[in-house]
């Protein structure tokens, strides 16, 4: 076994523990300064701001696909695929994130942990989801004022939890019922 090799089943254990949402699993896999950067969108730093990432994920029912792995030094460059409730709700099927590069700390070890985790989006697919969502937050604000306090900060951002990521879902469906189709 290579290097390489073991990076590879590294992403493979990632995939397997985000598809179970094993949280604390996923949490020990990474280094306690890493950076999720998703190009464009947004940069999280650190393992409690990933803790909140993975329980929103599950709480939107996400899975995480990492396709044509390819290991190069100290990371592992591939293709994501994103699929949750959020994205459906959006009519996206799922989100693509290519390249998505994540870069690990202790390679030489047993269980090297994740430093770094790029993924650039697919740039049509992020302004449909923006826009869609865009609207429903508009729409929570004016219907759901009790709901709009909980799921975003006074400046508007997302506040990532399971239970959060569980509403929003509720919450668009509700939504796309008062469009009328």
């Amino acid at each position: 076994m290579t290097i390489g090799d073991d990076l590879v089943r590294a992403v493979q254990r990632l995939e397997d523990a985000a598809n179970r949402h094993a949280i604390d699993e996923l949490v020990h896999m990474l280094d306690d300064d890493v950076e999720l950067e998703l190009v464009g969108l947004a940069t999280v730093v650190g393992t409690e701001q990933m803790r909140k990432v993975f329980e929103y994920d599950a709480g939107v029912n996400g899975e995480l696909h990492f396709t044509n792995r390819t290991a190069r030094g100290d990371a592992v460059e591939c293709r994501l695929v994103e699929r949750n409730d959020r994205l459906r709700e959006a009519g996206l099927d799922e989100m693509t994130y290519e390249p998505c590069v994540v870069t690990f700390s202790d390679v030489r070890s047993a269980h090297p942990t994740i430093r770094s985790w790029r993924a650039v989006p697919d740039q049509e697919a992020i302004r449909t989801f923006t826009r869609f969502w865009a609207s429903v937050r508009r729409w929570i604000a004016d219907n759901h004022q009790t709901d709009a306090a909980r799921l975003f900060t006074f400046d508007g951002h997302f506040i990532r939890t399971r239970a959060n990521g569980e509403r929003s879902v509720q919450l668009a469906r509700e939504y796309r019922s008062t469009l009328g189709g």
